[in-house]
């Protein structure tokens, strides 16, 4: 069996559709910097609260291993998902330099 955290991260995201999608995943913290990846985490989902176009905005801890996140985010298009990503809080996050990698899947939610 493979060690996920072995294997290739996302290293550029796929063209985006202009209509609703979803995005989900694991980040893999380094493990120093998992508390505060959390703190941000909690930020980031209370503000994703009043962001137009963010449909839904989720992310859990692994109890077993704390350096390991879940996400689970659902937006109106391309453009809501561009501008949640734009925010400050989300580009200090990248250059805080807390994640070691992230595994994302992108996708339409089955209606």
């Amino acid at each position: 069996m493979s060690n996920p955290e072995s294997e290739v991260f996302l290293t550029e995201i796929p063209p985006l559709p202009d209509t609703e999608f979803c995005v989900y995943g694991t980040v893999y913290a380094y493990p120093e910097h998992a508390d505060a990846l959390e703190a941000v985490y909690a930020e980031t989902t209370r503000l994703a609260e009043f962001e137009p176009g963010v449909i839904y905005y989720c992310l859990t801890r692994d109890s077993e291993q704390p350096h390991i996140f879940y996400f689970f985010e659902r937006y109106t298009g391309k453009q809501a998902f561009e501008d949640h990503n734009a925010q400050p809080i989300i580009q200090k996050l990248m250059a805080d330099k807390y994640i070691r990698g992230v595994k994302a899947n992108f996708g339409k939610q089955i209606k």
